[in-house]
Formats: C-alpha cells, structure tokens, sequence
C-alpha cells in the first residue's frame, strides 16, 4: 500500500546554497529526528536508522537511501529508501523527489513529493492516517531545523 505525499516550503537562502546542503547525507541527517547515519556505502549511497513512533507502535528502522538522481543544473534529485523494522513489524520503501527553484527575493521554493509503501503490521495504520499525520509532523520538524541550520 503506497502513500502519496507532497509539501513545498521556502527559505531566504538562494538556491545554490540550499542545494549544497539537501545533497549532503551528514546535514540532512541532523534535521530527520530520531534518524542516525550509520555508514557510506558509495558516494550515493548510505545506511542508517530512524526511529518513528506510528500510533501505539515505537518502530525503529535499519535500512539504505540512495541518491538516484543528482542534477545539480535542474536542482533536482530522486531518493529511494528502503527500511526494515528491526522486531520485523515491517517494512518500509520510499521514493522522494525534491525540485528546487528560485523564489521572490533570492529565496528558494523546494517541493517534495514522496511515495512511501508499508508492508506487515505497519502497514494498517496507513489506512487510517496515521501515516499522513506522522509524514507532516516530521516534515514540519525537518522544514525548521532546515530554516535554522541555513541560517547559521
């Protein structure tokens, strides 16, 4: 069962500087709570963890992303992702898409959309929004560590 998810947000910052830190693993990682980079596999490709609390269920994620497409010209990128929970509730497989494009007064609009599929005993809270409702909540969180970190 696939999730569709879209979000855009804006920042001050110009497009080649936010750029430059959405393509980095080791920033990223800072604003995705509960997340941990573990290692780099290739220069596309890392493993991590993330932890999530779906409902009543505290789930911990082991797994890989990996950068499919980098177009630094465009300013976009696909991500796959695949995760397994680590007591076998489930797992979990994402693609994201992110465009990025000048905004009014030298800002930046970044858009996200993202297709994430829950397999297991994971995958019945998605029925109920449970999945939305975390999405959004973690993309809010993740939006202003970004603002924040840029900022600096």
């Amino acid at each position: 069962m696939a999730i569709e998810i879209e979000n855009s947000f804006e920042v001050p910052q110009p497009v080649d500087e936010v750029w430059n830190f959405l393509t980095d693993p080791e920033r990223i990682v800072e604003c995705l709570p509960g997340a941990r980079l573990i290692e780099a596999v290739d220069e596309h490709t890392f493993r991590g963890e993330i932890g999530l609390k779906l409902g009543p269920i505290g789930t911990r994620f082991m797994g890989q992303i990996r950068f499919d497409e980098l177009d630094a010209e465009r300013h976009h990128m696909v991500l796959t992702g695949e995760g397994r929970d680590r007591r076998g509730s489930g797992n979990v497989r994402m693609t994201m898409k992110s465009s990025l494009r000048q905004g009014g007064n030298g800002g930046t609009r970044i858009w996200v959309s993202q297709s994430v599929a829950l397999t297991g005993r994971l995958a019945s809270f998605g029925r109920g929004g449970v999945i939305q409702s975390v999405a959004n909540v973690m993309f809010g969180r993740f939006t202003g560590c970004v603002r924040q970190k840029l900022a600096e």
